[in-house]
């Protein structure tokens, strides 16, 4: 492998490896050679640069799977997906956020829309998306005191990434808007069809094409026709 890793033990039942200098689009295919290398359907959590692998015992193979890792080709990378999320721009932070970053809200919202980000990996909640990087303008530390209460759907921003919060939770980044739609659906199989290493830009939305969305209600291969575009 063409990047330097260090691997060790949380537990008796997984295993996590951080990678020096891997592309998210990189760390998926390293997952997918791991689920491989274990013949069988192991959990794997990808964030950042590293992998975490969830499965009964697993740490004591870790010389095993240090071994398989030190000797593995990595073929061609993989050609990720694009997506556009439509947001409406109606977040509760919107405002105050604004000011403190000594923009206005439309400056704001059009960094938050002016590049293509890369999903770097998902954590904290079931289909949290971690994606990055924001423009330096836009990257602020996290809210020293955490919202009791953000809604499922929000999009938000902390540090260098834009989260989207799959359920209804706590949390201390800065809410700018939400999506008509749901990317996590734990009653389907893969509960999220946007992978790491995916690429996304956002795109503001009207009220009035939010609630379109949202009565349209679409899911699975409808939903992913309307969010998938182009190079």
């Amino acid at each position: 492998m063409k990047h330097k890793f260090t691997i060790y033990a949380m537990g008796q039942d997984s295993l996590t490896i951080e990678l020096d200098g891997v592309k998210p689009i990189e760390l998926k295919r390293i997952a997918s050679h791991l689920k491989r290398f274990f013949d069988t359907e192991i959990d794997v959590l990808a964030l950042n640069q590293s992998l975490t692998l969830f499965e009964k015992n697993c740490a004591t193979r870790l010389d095993e799977v240090h071994s398989f890792l030190a000797s593995l080709e990595i073929e061609k990378a993989l050609i990720p997906n694009s997506w556009e999320f439509p947001v409406m721009y109606n977040g509760h932070d919107l405002d105050a956020l604004a000011a403190k970053l000594k923009k206005t809200p439309e400056e704001l919202i059009g960094l938050h829309q002016s590049q293509t980000y890369t999903i770097e990996g998902f954590g904290f909640l079931p289909g949290f998306f971690y994606i990055g990087s924001l423009p330096k303008a836009l990257q602020i530390p996290r809210k020293s005191t955490p919202a009791l209460r953000v809604p499922k759907r929000s999009v938000a921003i902390a540090g260098t990434q834009t989260g989207i919060y799959p359920i209804e939770s706590s949390g201390g980044w800065y809410v700018l808007g939400e999506l008509a739609f749901d990317l996590f659906d734990p009653n389907v199989t893969p509960p999220v069809f946007v992978d790491v290493g995916d690429e996304v830009r956002f795109k503001a939305i009207s009220s009035d094409e939010f609630e379109l969305l949202r009565e349209q209600q679409l899911k699975g291969a409808q939903l992913q026709e309307r969010l998938l575009c182009s190079k």
